[in-house]
């Protein structure tokens, strides 16, 4: 619950920033066609609460859509496919940060697009249980997840 409140939190700044991008690129574009309008008239004519009320209630809501738990099936141990699900990883520039615990954590490999994630781009496959289990960002983990379980599928079909 409190990785949640922080994510949550997270969304909602960079939200407030990129709206404050938003409204600062508009005034500065629109400068031309409307000299006489200030920033803070701007401002003023924008409907104010209701976006706070908006971007704050996306930013709590976010976090719940946004990242998920996804199973993935196998008949055989994990073990047997680790080596390859690893590379399959490191394709898609994602490093290896630990294995402990049968627990494999990784991160995103571009600075850039950790910060474009609000570094929450953090995918953890916990293959301590069956079934195996990819957490994360849920456009991250819906694209690895497929990716893993068609390798094991496909693998399991040749045996």
């Amino acid at each position: 619950m409190q990785r949640y409140f922080f994510r949550a939190l997270k969304t909602i700044v960079l939200l407030f920033i990129l709206v404050a991008l938003v409204f600062g690129l508009s005034y500065y574009l629109g400068r031309g066609s409307h000299p006489d309008i200030t920033f803070m008239d701007l401002i003023r004519r924008s409907n104010i609460p209701m976006l706070v009320i908006f971007l704050v209630a996306f930013g709590f809501v976010y976090p719940m859509i946004g990242y998920v738990k996804q199973k993935i099936y196998a008949s055989k141990p994990f073990d047997e496919y680790k080596q390859e699900v690893i590379r399959m990883f490191l394709q898609l520039n994602f490093v290896l940060v630990s294995d402990e615990d049968k627990k494999l954590v990784f991160r995103h490999k571009s600075a850039v697009a950790r910060l474009m994630r609000l570094y929450e781009d953090t995918i953890v496959l916990d293959y301590s249980e069956s079934p195996i289990l990819l957490i994360g960002l849920r456009r991250d983990t819906y694209r690895l997840s497929r990716m893993v379980q068609h390798y094991i599928h496909n693998t399991e079909k040749e045996d």
